[in-house]
């Protein structure tokens, strides 16, 4: 089948491309907040480190935790964590086709690049968590009915669906649309509508379990507490920061995905889809709003928001895919044309992307030089004393300096710390064999010297 080899290809040459992306800009991606702060993590204890319960990120956690226990050295390590993320898409969707799935295929493809622009650089479940359910829902689509899974695939079915669940917690959103608009489709079995209603209440008794009967992770409440926005902004939801905001990433950054999003529904008017149209435009804009009031005040920085938002690309991709592009009267070497040139944009638009990670990476770098030849070089900096526009969060600059540091040679390794209350650490000044973290310190003894291997036994000072 032609569209079923050309897929393959146009498989092969977006996921490369990632994959290469991945390895010139794997310190951009790696040395970088949450990522810098698991690598130390899955270094220090030799094992698989998940927080938050989200214990799908295994997925991507694998890479550097087998690179580590080979024995690599830490830029090792770190290129396995940052092109594990661009493997493990490409390894699903290679499932996908496989099966004989090959939309499904292209799905992922678009799902991992439509949206993705600060995301690529900024790594979170979130994209690992779509590329899979994308996955689940192939498999049940090759299946097509409950019955057709044999008796040893029921586990395995429940079990991806559980874990599809625990990669982020937004992926309940673009599960349930999948589901919905699959049950939209005319002329399909009742056994089709039955499977996805089952998928459907599967996931939402998944949601009863975590948020009301399990107790909550610390993180998860806080994005609980903040629904109490709705309540509080009614009737202004409209009227907030946080959507003009949108509004202006979307004109720079996303305005691929709503033309997608407007073809799609230039489509289902065309037609005369009028159910599909409402569900896919109100479905779309009620999840942006979803996102934007909780957060109305526009306090999350670009990168962080727009993980949040990328389920969206879901709700492009899939339209697009199994719709728009299904129609008789588009040919599908028209039809991966058009997908080629999208892929290239969105491609385009995440490689232009990187000079404002590479920024962030250059002033820690150049900091690290200054201050190389000083007879204290164990230092506590307050983030009044730092770019905060250029290095975004400082949390996790701890492990930063301590990653770039020691790239290197393990000999290398560096403390130091950019902290909002720099006197937090005062009376551990004078502790020269601790490392200083965001939650917690470190004796020297704790850290594997193959990767940290300290040599400054002076104290800590402020900048």
């Amino acid at each position: 089948m032609v569209e079923n080899r050309l897929s393959l290809f146009l498989c092969l040459g977006i996921f490369g491309a990632l994959s290469v992306l991945a390895i010139v800009f794997y310190q951009e991606r790696i040395i970088n907040l949450d990522m810098a702060f698991q690598t130390f993590l899955i270094l220090k204890s030799g094992s698989i480190e998940i927080q938050s319960g989200r214990f799908g990120a295994a997925a991507t956690q694998f890479w550097p935790w087998a690179a580590q226990a080979m024995g690599l050295s830490l830029k090792g390590v770190l290129m396995a964590y940052s092109l594990g993320h661009a493997l493990w898409p490409a390894i699903l969707a290679f499932f996908c086709w496989r099966i004989g799935q090959w939309r499904w295929s292209l799905a992922i493809g678009l799902v991992a690049t439509l949206m993705t622009t600060h995301t690529f650089y900024w790594l979170s479940e979130m994209q690992a968590g779509l590329a899979f359910l994308c996955a689940v829902f192939a498999w049940m689509h090759s299946k097509g009915s409950l019955t057709a899974f044999r008796w040893w695939e029921w586990p395995l079915w429940l079990g991806a669906l559980v874990t599809a669940f625990y990669f982020h917690p937004l992926v309940l959103y673009a599960h349930a649309f999948l589901c919905l608009f699959f049950l939209l489709e005319k002329d399909k079995p009742r056994a089709w509508a039955w499977m996805h209603l089952t998928a459907l209440g599967i996931f939402g008794a998944l949601a009863i379990l975590k948020y009301k009967v399990l107790k909550l992770d610390w993180y998860d409440a806080i994005a609980i507490k903040r629904q109490e926005a709705f309540g509080k902004l009614w009737p202004y939801w409209f009227d907030i920061e946080s959507n003009r905001k949108f509004l202006e990433w979307s004109s720079q950054d996303y305005w691929l995905l709503w033309t997608v999003i407007a073809v799609c529904l230039g489509y289902y008017i065309w037609y005369k889809s009028w159910a599909n149209a409402l569900f896919v435009a109100g479905w779309s804009l009620a999840f942006v709003l979803m996102v934007n009031v909780p957060y109305y005040e526009a306090v999350g920085q670009q990168f962080y928001m727009e993980n949040l938002y990328l389920p969206l690309a879901v709700f492009a991709s899939i339209p697009l895919i199994f719709d728009v592009l299904r129609d008789q009267n588009l040919r599908a070497r028209s039809g991966l044309l058009a997908l080629t040139i999208l892929f290239a944009l969105n491609l385009f638009r995440i490689g232009q992307t990187h000079q404002t990670w590479t920024d962030k990476l250059q002033w820690e770098q150049t900091f690290l030089k200054e201050t190389a030849s000083r007879t204290h070089r164990k230092i506590v900096l307050s983030e009044k004393q730092v770019p905060t526009d250029t290095l975004k969060m400082t949390w996790g600059s701890s492990y930063e300096f301590l990653m770039l540091s020691a790239l290197a040679h393990p000999d290398s390794a560096r403390c130091l710390i950019i902290h909002d209350s720099p006197e937090h650490f005062d009376s551990l000044l004078t502790r020269p064999r601790l490392f200083f973290g965001a939650f917690k310190n470190y004796p020297f003894e704790a850290l594997p010297k193959g990767y940290f291997n300290f040599r400054d036994t002076s104290g800590y000072v402020r900048w």
